[in-house]
């Protein structure tokens, strides 16, 4: 992502001098498609280890000499590679986000971004029509769904931490229910902060072998399972403490998200709390960053399953509605990102 501008470009942009929709519409869409190809091609995994030459990268790589010079150019601006004495080498920033073993690699959701960045072709049509006949999970090839899933995992561990630490838990409270929990990690790290808590994921089925997976990994197969199925459509149980929906209500309709907090609410035991993390517009200040993430996740969410993204005042309707009577908001460092409570008194 750039943000290094001269002063005299922040005035020619601040003026609508220089052309912002040739920079919106081509220069940037261009940078995040060479993004997405670079993760693709293995191109951060090649240089990872050491300084390459362009010919080292584009034998080692498979792909010709002048792919891998633009290729290269375009990554270098954008603060992924730097160049010295004709050799390229990752920077810190590339290091941190894309490749294999950081806890930080985002290489995944790049991924899941190309997926993202094909189904948009038709974004036209669906505006027009009101949405996609058919969600994007429902037609998700086995390829895909084991993208998604890395990638939805990695965006959580990014600030699980954060975000846990934020729920007001009570160590009384003893039953967790994590809908669309997939990955399990913010089910597990519940755990770990409330002793005696014990959590289920509810999520569909192509989710439950990576879950399973990251639960034994961390060592937490007795006290976070997973229940295949659709919290819409299935019988959520009772005597919940803690309800996370962490990344879902942007994938609903406005009458399911109402659906969704009624069968919560029953679900509950008093005093317990609904946990919604979300893109909420207005979520943090008013900075271009903070406005855009919500806009733009909204635009994604229509194209994939029918749904956007919400505000604060749209979601404490939802909950009050379904009788939650005490609504708080709590801002991520994320912008665009925040955290609501309801509270069943």
């Amino acid at each position: 992502m750039i943000y290094n501008f001269t002063l005299i470009e922040r005035l020619l942009l601040s003026k609508d001098i220089l052309p912002h929709p040739v920079l919106d519409s081509l220069n940037l869409v261009v940078a995040g498609r060479a993004l997405q190809v670079a993760v693709k091609l293995k191109i951060f995994e090649i240089m990872r280890t050491r300084s390459m030459s362009l010919n080292d990268i584009s034998d080692k790589a498979e792909i010709s000499h002048n792919g891998a010079q633009v290729l290269l150019d375009c990554l270098a601006v954008m603060g992924y590679i730097s160049t010295y004495n004709g050799k390229y080498k990752l920077t810190s920033r590339a290091k941190k986000f894309l490749i294999s073993g950081s806890n930080y690699t985002l290489s995944n959701m790049v991924l899941f971004s190309e997926n993202v960045f094909e189904s948009l072709l038709k974004l036209d049509i669906y505006i027009k029509q009101g949405g996609p006949k058919l969600e994007n999970l429902e037609v998700f090839t086995k390829h895909q769904w084991d993208i998604f899933n890395k990638a939805m995992a990695e965006i959580a561990s990014l600030d699980v931490k954060e975000v846990i630490g934020k729920i007001p838990f009570s160590q009384d409270y003893k039953r967790l229910l994590d809908l669309g929990g997939s990955h399990g990690i913010h089910s597990i790290e519940s755990c770990k902060k409330v002793h005696n808590l014990y959590a289920e994921i509810m999520d569909l089925k192509p989710t439950k072998a990576n879950a399973g997976r990251i639960i034994k990994e961390n060592r937490m197969s007795k006290r976070v399972r997973f229940r295949a199925g659709d919290f819409l459509k299935d019988d959520l149980g009772g005597g919940h403490d803690v309800v996370l929906a962490f990344n879902v209500i942007h994938g609903l309709t406005t009458a399911n998200n109402q659906k969704l907090a009624n069968k919560v609410f029953k679900s509950m035991n008093q005093g317990g709390i609904y946990v919604i993390l979300d893109q909420i517009k207005e979520a943090r200040g008013k900075s271009d960053l903070a406005r855009l993430i919500p806009a733009t996740m909204g635009v994604m969410l229509f194209n994939q399953s029918g749904g956007r993204t919400y505000s604060l005042v749209e979601v404490e309707k939802w909950m009050e509605n379904a009788g939650f009577r005490k609504v708080e908001f709590k801002k991520l460092r994320n912008p665009g990102n925040g955290i609501i409570i309801g509270h069943k008194a």
